[in-house]
């Protein structure tokens, strides 16, 4: 199978993403819909998508976050929301899903989106994120192929 890019950055992309969509539905208090909008709008899922380097892992997530919400995030919400400590919630797991959906499944983060909205996301973490990240792959590798 393809991939996007290489294996190597699938971790920092995952990370970069957890923070991202924390970061946007957490301290920004955005609904998931705005949140999966202004994503899918602005060019990080492309730059990502297209392997750019600078997006896989020459920026964070909250500088990720400045790209998709540049009138929102102010250096207040950034230096609240990096204060020590940090504790993952469902909004960084779904990051943390999208990017490994899109890695594996070499979809555009907007057909893996459309089809499986983050807000569907969010509704799975209590069921799956204990479970193999995998998992959650096939769910949404199924979901996309009964569309089809």
């Amino acid at each position: 199978m393809d991939y996007p890019y290489d294996e190597m950055y699938l971790g920092s992309v995952q990370n970069n993403l957890g923070f991202f969509f924390q970061i946007a539905l957490r301290s920004l208090r955005l609904s998931a819909k705005e949140v999966q909008d202004a994503f899918l709008a602005s060019d990080v899922p492309t730059q990502i998508e297209m392997g750019n380097p600078d997006y896989l892992c020459g920026k964070s997530g909250y500088e990720l976050a400045l790209i998709a919400f540049p009138d929102k995030l102010t250096d207040e919400i950034i230096k609240d929301a990096t204060a020590e400590p940090f504790y993952p919630e469902a909004e960084y797991w779904s990051g943390m899903v999208i990017a490994f959906c899109q890695w594996k499944l070499n979809k555009p983060f907007s057909m893996i989106l459309a089809h499986y909205p983050l807000e569907r996301i969010l509704s799975d973490f209590h069921l799956m994120h204990e479970a193999d990240i995998t998992k959650m792959a096939e769910q949404v590798e199924e979901t996309i192929a009964s569309f089809k």
